[in-house]
């Protein structure tokens, strides 16, 4: 992303909000309105402070520990930032989960259960509630919003063994625009 077009565009938000949206209609997907506006934020706060989902935070899983050990605000305070992390990770740097013992369904589901922690599902805060319920799809369009080039294609064989793994709609999607055949029930067939 280049200086100028964030000087142009005005704001990291508006930037991020014209990104989300075209990466919803190239991956087919739609968000409710209040989970594509936390994704949108939630970008923009990332980049302003990259070091909260980088390497030195510790695990997540002991994140999540400490967060349900906590009481009142604090609680919910420690789960939304799991759940960010996690939404960061499984939407911006699922690869980083390739060489450890931890996968991205792991990942998905702490963070997706974070965010239903956090508050009641209805209020102000129904908001969490719903980025539990569309945690996967969400972290989906943040993929494609930051890699919107495709430059994880460039890779074939890793992308193949990814969704091999995985199972990833997009990476089945690249695939696909790739030239390799995948059968409907997720399985592939050598051409």
């Amino acid at each position: 992303m280049s200086q100028a077009k964030l000087t142009m565009e005005g704001s990291l938000e508006a930037f991020f909000f014209t990104q989300v949206g075209e990466a919803q209609a190239r991956a087919g997907a739609s968000l409710p309105q209040d989970v594509e506006a936390y994704v949108v934020h939630l970008l923009a706060a990332h980049l302003r402070k990259p070091a909260v989902a980088g390497r030195r935070t510790g695990p997540l899983a002991l994140q999540y520990l400490a967060a349900r050990a906590q009481e009142g605000s604090a609680r919910a305070q420690a789960l939304r930032q799991v759940g960010d992390r996690a939404l960061f990770i499984a939407g911006v740097v699922p690869h980083s989960l390739d060489r450890t013992p931890v996968d991205l369904r792991y990942v998905r589901s702490l963070g997706s259960d974070a965010y239903r922690q956090v508050a009641p599902g209805h209020g102000a805060l129904a908001v969490f509630h719903e980025l539990a319920d569309h945690f996967e799809k969400a972290a989906e369009v943040i993929s494609e919003a930051t890699d919107g080039r495709g430059d994880g294609d460039r890779d074939l064989l890793g992308l193949y063994e990814r969704w091999r793994r995985y199972g990833e709609t997009r990476d089945a999607r690249r695939l696909v625009a790739a030239g390799v055949v995948l059968g409907r029930d997720g399985s592939d067939t050598l051409q």
